[in-house]
């Protein structure tokens, strides 16, 4: 199993996704998933975990069930 993650973020809210495939060289995904998260974390340099990490653990937390 590959996964692949992403957040994108807007002022106050992220938008996390996740890909499934089987393997590299599949053309599409086996599922995909996404979640609006709300209230994350201010940007600061060096302070990935207080941002990004708790979006990440939210969208594998959905994937990996």
């Amino acid at each position: 199993m590959i996964l692949v993650v992403d957040v994108d973020y807007r002022d106050t809210t992220a938008n996390a996704a996740a890909l499934v495939f089987e393997n590299f060289s599949d053309e599409s995904p086996l599922s995909s998933y996404t979640k609006i998260i709300k209230n994350i974390a201010e940007y600061k340099p060096g302070e990935f975990y207080k941002r990004e990490l708790p979006c990440i653990l939210e969208i594998l937390n959905m994937s990996l069930v």
